[in-house]
């Protein structure tokens, strides 16, 4: 068994399945040569890894030789490291990488190239593809198009039946993270959430990995360590946070005085996280602007929230696609201020008490290349809710942790 990421792989790891005699299954593939640069080739390549995306997810490793059988046939069993000859292998991998985000759509949510350096200045690359939660992919390179799909006995091409199967599977995962969310904003409405927010007016934050509403169970061994924890935070820290395990997974809360809960954070069993807020959407109850919300300070708590999920779901492991989205509840009536702090002229309010974001879909989230402006689209979409084109603070540099 290879580690469940390509950067755990380590060259043992490498000598072992030739040393074990390996074989090939549905989750790995040898090959001895790195793919050639004609077309027949790519087109090969893609399907591969097409194949592996669309199935379980797995394993190419290039520079292992399969042994032959008495007639000349590959065995599919590990027979010998052959060291890659390309001259740059960091070329190497960035082009089979750049193949495989422009030949396949839609994307693949979960693609690593690795060089991994073995003795005697030999090497190999190892190509992990993810199970995509969002499939099937499609191969598309040079007016390619073509679905693949894997079983024990390596790739196959996808008849218009299992095609039409696969996209109505992929539409189930829309209507499960919508399902998903509805419920979750009916319990907060009904009292029935992980911790009752004190206040009239309430923020909900999700981070939903697309594995969590189509994937397996989990199982009763599951805990949160205390790495993890230390991600785990209170979009507010008013006073005390406390921290337990739940028939949910694993929560934190920060109490609000002496009986109240100004926010909770909630992850679940599945991956999917959950920032409960009941503070910021009535800042200005105490200072006599109960209809109005700060918005500099609001998009400021929803970048902080987004950042935060961030680094949660990096230290839980989770992969990609994830998609966030939030819900204002009890907010008919609000207006966000258009200026430093408070509105006192004529502006829009809410129309509707409770008002829900599209789902984004976190880009590169694995890669590091989320930005603070990822969640800007977001916070457009309350604007508009709010009867505005987009927030009056947005630009090409726009980043509310500067206001």
């Amino acid at each position: 068994m290879l580690p469940a990421s390509a950067d755990a792989i380590s060259a043992k790891d490498i000598v072992s399945l030739v040393a074990n005699q390996t074989p090939e299954r549905k989750t790995l593939e040898f090959k001895e040569k790195l793919p050639e640069g004609t077309d027949k080739a790519k087109k090969e390549f893609l399907a591969d890894v097409c194949s592996f995306a669309n199935a379980e997810g797995g394993y190419i490793i290039y520079g292992i030789r399969e042994g032959r059988a008495a007639d000349g046939q590959p065995t599919g069993i590990a027979e010998a490291v052959v060291s890659l000859t390309d001259p740059n292998p960091s070329i190497a991998c960035d082009r089979l990488e750049q193949l495989v985000r422009t030949g396949i759509a839609p994307r693949i949510p979960v693609v690593q190239v690795r060089k991994i350096e073995l003795a005697n200045q030999e090497w190999v690359i190892v190509l992990r593809i993810g199970k995509s939660w969002v499939r099937p992919h499609m191969v598309v390179f040079a007016g390619t198009s073509r679905f693949f799909s894997r079983n024990s006995s390596g790739k196959f091409q996808l008849d218009v039946g299992e095609i039409g199967q696969a996209f109505a599977e992929q539409r189930t995962v829309g209507e499960r993270l919508r399902n998903w969310r509805a419920e979750r904003i009916s319990k907060l409405l009904a009292g029935d959430g992980p911790m009752p927010l004190d206040g009239k007016r309430n923020l909900l934050f999700h981070f939903v990995p697309a594995s969590s509403l189509v994937g397996p169970s989990v199982g009763s061994d599951w805990k949160i360590s205390e790495q993890q924890r230390a991600f785990l935070k209170p979009s507010s820290l008013n006073s005390s946070v406390s921290a337990r395990y739940n028939s949910d997974g694993y929560l934190t809360y920060s109490m609000k005085g002496a009986t109240g809960t100004a926010s909770y954070a909630q992850v679940f069993q599945s991956g999917a996280l959950e920032y409960g807020d009941g503070y910021i959407l009535g800042a200005g109850e105490d200072l006599g602007r109960e209809n109005s919300i700060p918005s500099k300070t609001f998009e400021k708590k929803i970048a902080e929230i987004y950042e935060s999920g961030l680094r949660l779901l990096a230290a839980l492991n989770v992969e990609d696609p994830v998609y966030f989205a939030c819900a204002l509840v009890m907010v008919r009536g609000l207006r966000l201020s258009r200026d430093q702090m408070w509105d006192v002229g004529e502006s829009h309010t809410f129309d509707r008490d409770v008002i829900t974001t599209p789902d984004f879909q976190i880009l590169d989230r694995l890669e590091g290349r989320p930005y603070i402006g990822s969640v800007l689209p977001l916070i457009n979409s309350i604007w508009q809710a709010n009867g505005y084109e987009q927030s009056p603070f947005s630009g090409p540099a726009w980043n509310p942790f500067n206001y």
